[in-house]
């Protein structure tokens, strides 16, 4: 026979009171499985994520073997401790990343020309081979790569990257020049007034971008020295059409590349060049065969314009130093300018002087 099924509310489970001469109940609360000094010991370890979950794991097993009631309290207890110390754990780790200090990712200084006891003498009173100009001039270069500001505000280098020359060292540090699209690059903007440089170490140190000319397409970068006292000055000069020249670069990523060729002809500001030079090879020096200055590197004939053009390269003159009036500076740069032109006419009057 079929029963008819009856739903009784919460409503009506209420409204039912007990008989007056109804015994007391005998119905108890069982006190909960998890004791009070247990859920004091255990609470503490809310800050400590990594120790919770081995506690957790030991009791989880211990307890594998007990009856339900007592296994699933535990379980619900250390799972309300677990779900506490992750929140706990995220929120701290968003702070300590968010205002704590963040050890530097990049130099103060450049230890390889620190150490350096001395520089080549320039000009070369002889010829220099491509050999010399390899083994002495190399050592002059420099990776140069815009500055990158993070999130946290620390400075990296970004994925673009050209070269810059030394142009003097005193005690007090470094002064380099590069091209000025090298560092003007667009993902910079952030780091504006900082470039980081790099030796052949491949370490990375920051340096200050104290003088810029866009219409010459050159830079000046300033360096603090930290040790060492050896002194250089890079000598400038006009170059001749024909004359054979040398590149220091890094194309396509190839660091510390050298290739030869030709002034091919003076052009205004420019020297157009014959030596092969490619993406990476910007900023970088252009030599005369004494270790003059002549240029530096800018830019070359688009090959995508013209598939028929080949090393159409250019370098802005070096004598674009001493147009301070194109020049925008900050920082001392444009006393640090001054003292390299009056360290370049120094040593200009005492070899007139040696000769005479």
């Amino acid at each position: 026979m079929p029963l008819d099924r009856v739903v009784v509310s919460s409503e009506e489970i209420e409204q039912i009171k007990p008989a007056p001469d109804a015994p007391p109940s005998s119905f108890h609360r069982l006190p909960s499985p998890v004791p009070w000094w247990a859920r004091a010991s255990l609470s503490p370890l809310v800050l400590v994520l990594p120790v919770l979950c081995v506690v957790a794991v030991i009791l989880r097993v211990a307890f594998r073997s007990q009856p339900p009631r007592v296994k699933y309290a535990w379980v619900s207890f250390l799972s309300t401790l677990l779900v506490i110390s992750g929140v706990l754990t995220t929120v701290g780790t968003v702070l300590l990343v968010s205002f704590a200090p963040i050890p530097a990712l990049v130099n103060t200084g450049l230890p390889e020309l620190d150490e350096r006891s001395q520089f080549p003498t320039l000009p070369s009173p002889t010829d220099l081979s491509s050999a010399d100009v390899s083994a002495q001039l190399k050592r002059l270069v420099i990776v140069v790569s815009p500055a990158v500001r993070l999130w946290n505000r620390q400075e990296v280098a970004s994925s673009g990257f050209g070269a810059g020359v030394l142009l003097r060292a005193d005690k007090d540090g470094y002064l380099f020049a590069t091209a000025n699209h090298v560092v003007n690059d667009s993902g910079s903007r952030d780091a504006a007034g900082h470039a980081l440089v790099a030796t052949e170490s491949g370490v990375w140190a920051k340096a200050d971008v104290v003088g810029q000319s866009p219409q010459l397409d050159l830079a000046l970068l300033w360096m603090a020295r930290h040790s060492g006292s050896a002194d250089f000055v890079q000598p400038l000069s006009v170059g001749r059409d024909g004359a054979e020249i040398f590149v220091i670069g890094h194309p396509e990523g190839l660091r510390y590349t050298l290739s030869t060729g030709i002034i091919s002809g003076l052009r205004d500001d420019e020297v157009q060049i014959s030596a092969a030079v490619s993406p990476g090879n910007s900023g970088g020096p252009v030599y005369d065969h004494r270790g003059n200055l002549i240029g530096i590197v800018s830019s070359k004939f688009d090959h995508n314009r013209d598939a028929n053009a080949e090393n159409l390269s250019f370098a802005a003159k070096a004598d674009g130093f001493q147009r301070k009036s194109d020049w925008t500076f900050r920082g001392g740069g444009q006393q640090q300018l001054d003292q390299y032109l009056e360290a370049i006419k120094k040593n200009q009057n005492a070899a007139s002087d040696r000769k005479n």
